[in-house]
């Protein structure tokens, strides 16, 4: 059975599963940014992975890039679908509902979510810190041998679904994800700099979180923050990235900024995490630029 493997990725984790996945089954990586202008998409090969980072479960979980990808997609209801979510808080909270609304996005279209996976991997965003492990190499271990794991699982075409453990923790924490909603949804348009009783959507704000990015002094006009970016979403202009509010909060500009000149909102400066086996080269090569 042929396969491709569909990813989104910014500061690489779910490049790094794809990768992975991809070259356990045999597959073709495709990265969802690189088809994102096509009006449809149609999968040739009959097993297709679904790889993406989990944004805000709370408020919806999907990148929008990746929400936009199902809805074209075309000729998908007699593929095996499968999807994996990396989420770097608890996965019983953060992929699970998100690869649920996956799983109705994907039936609006007429096709099945049939094999439903997470991988936990360290997370990009510092602010919420709570929710974060800082035990890199543990995580980087269990994603190892999870990864291996889904592929024999895919490769047997075997159909799961994430189901919560019934845990005490997670008793106690699925409540406190869903008051701590109003905290994102004001966290979100404060980053967007909106005003607080807008009416905008998580899918509407999401793009317009680029107006707290801001680059300082360090910036030496080298364009790597343009060559990075998945959605092509910055311009340089004299010698300025300029962004244009089609951001997907993805951090690939920040992280990958060899001046560590780009910031966001209000973290320390600095590299914050990009996934160790993640090249800029990598990263370059989803969308066809060159380095240097």
């Amino acid at each position: 059975m042929s396969s491709e493997v569909y990813y989104f990725s910014g500061t690489g984790n779910s490049l790094a599963v794809a990768k992975k996945i991809a070259a356990a089954t045999g597959g073709t990586m495709i990265s969802i940014a690189s088809v994102a202008e096509q009006e449809s998409i149609r999968p040739r090969a009959d097993r297709i992975g679904i790889v993406f980072p989990c944004y805000l479960a709370q408020l919806n979980g999907i990148p929008p890039v990746v929400q936009e990808f199902v809805k074209k997609l075309r000729g998908a209801e007699d593929k095996y679908i499968f999807a994996v979510c990396t989420c770097g808080g608890y996965e019983s909270v953060d992929a699970l509902p998100t690869l649920k609304r996956l799983r109705r996005l994907l039936s609006r279209q007429g096709a099945e979510l049939a094999a439903e996976f997470s991988i936990r991997l360290p997370m990009n965003n510092l602010k919420y810190f709570f929710f974060q492990t800082h035990d890199h190499d543990k995580m980087f271990r269990r994603s190892e041998v999870k990864a291996a794991d889904i592929s024999r699982r895919v490769t047997a075409g075997r159909r799961e679904k994430c189901r919560l453990p019934k845990t005490l923790f997670n008793y106690f924490m699925m409540p406190m994800y869903l008051l701590l909603r109003n905290f994102y949804v004001m966290d979100l348009r404060q980053k967007a700099k909106e005003l607080i009783d807008s009416g905008k959507r998580y899918d509407e704000l999401i793009p317009l979180t680029d107006r707290s990015i801001f680059a300082n002094g360090k910036c030496n006009g080298c364009s790597m923050c343009v060559k990075v970016c998945p959605v092509h979403n910055i311009v340089l202009e004299k010698g300025r990235p300029v962004f244009h509010n089609r951001c997907e909060m993805c951090m690939a500009c920040v992280e990958f900024c060899p001046q560590k000149a780009i910031h966001h909102w209000n973290i320390e400066p600095g590299v914050k995490y990009r996934h160790p086996e993640v090249t800029v080269s990598d990263m370059l090569e989803k969308s066809g630029a060159r380095e240097g």
